[in-house]
């Protein structure tokens, strides 16, 4: 019976003080959820009715830190223009993920109905941006994740 226990106690030991790699906290951060490269059609905005399909406008997010990301938006159509907006704040809500620029929200990110590019409706991330930082540089894109 001695040994039975000894035996029982050296199993013990040897499993607690194995490195378990396979079991980790979920430790997402709120950038880790948003990044990634977002698309639009003519079934999510029907604004850009008159855009040629493979000239539709992008967006991008790309992680700065745990909270903060850098916004890069594309449009190709009528002339291709990039613009970059760093240092994006992103704030955890109810059910959203906002993004805020100083003290202002420019958009969200949240689950939603998504429109494919050929009209079938399905459930996605969903991303929104609104923002106007003069006259005329406006940029405005509702976009699911590619």
């Amino acid at each position: 019976m001695n040994k039975n226990l000894l035996f029982c106690a050296l199993l013990f030991s040897m499993t607690a003080c194995q490195q378990n790699d396979e079991i980790q906290p979920n430790s997402s951060s709120l950038a880790g959820e948003v990044v990634g490269s977002y698309q639009t059609n003519l079934y999510i905005d029907p604004s850009y009715a008159a855009t040629p399909t493979d000239k539709m406008p992008s967006a991008e997010l790309k992680a700065e830190s745990d909270s903060t990301v850098t916004l890069i938006y594309t449009r190709l159509y009528p002339a291709r223009e990039v613009k970059q907006l760093a240092h994006v704040g992103l704030i955890r809500q109810a059910e959203a993920v906002q993004l805020r620029i100083a003290d202002s929200s420019i958009g969200s990110f949240q689950t939603d109905r998504v429109f494919t590019n050929n009209g079938m409706e399905k459930q996605g991330k969903v991303l929104r941006i609104a923002l106007q930082q003069g006259e005329q540089d406006l940029i405005y894109f509702t976009g699911h994740r590619k």
